[in-house]
């Protein structure tokens, strides 16, 4: 349902914990998590897709679902995480204190940078966040 408003063309992980964002019984975004193991948080937890549907964008809907999910994640003891290269959405998170900036920065074209390696967002600024409350 959502694939065709989302960049990324690979499966969806079956380990994620989907969450779906509804306005008057009309399905208007997708939002899953996945386990992130950490070599230095506990409990880390990363955003896999973020998705909310065309006629549904610009008025904020991904903060304030994404700032519910990280709620219930919070209160569970977990430490949400989110890489992102969509310029509203860091723009919106940057000014935003509920979130800190963790990393910010652009890959080369062969997609390696000192801070990320492999990785398939090549020539684009991407930036890492982690969710405070």
């Amino acid at each position: 349902m959502f694939a065709k408003y989302h960049y990324l063309n690979h499966s969806h992980n079956n380990a994620a914990d989907v969450f779906v964002c509804t306005i008057n019984n009309d399905i208007a975004g997708f939002f899953s998590v996945l386990p992130f193991p950490h070599p230095k948080l506990k409990n880390a937890r990363k955003a896999h897709r973020i998705v909310v549907k065309p006629d549904y964008q610009g008025i904020g809907i991904s903060k304030h679902f994404s700032e519910f999910i990280c709620n219930y994640y919070k209160k569970l003891g977990k430490v949400l995480l989110l890489v992102t290269s969509h310029p509203a959405l860091i723009y919106s998170l940057s000014k935003n204190k509920k979130w800190i900036c963790t990393r910010k920065g652009r890959t080369a074209k062969n997609g390696k940078s000192s801070a990320m390696k492999n990785t398939s967002s090549s020539n684009r600024i991407t930036c890492s966040f982690k969710y405070k409350g």
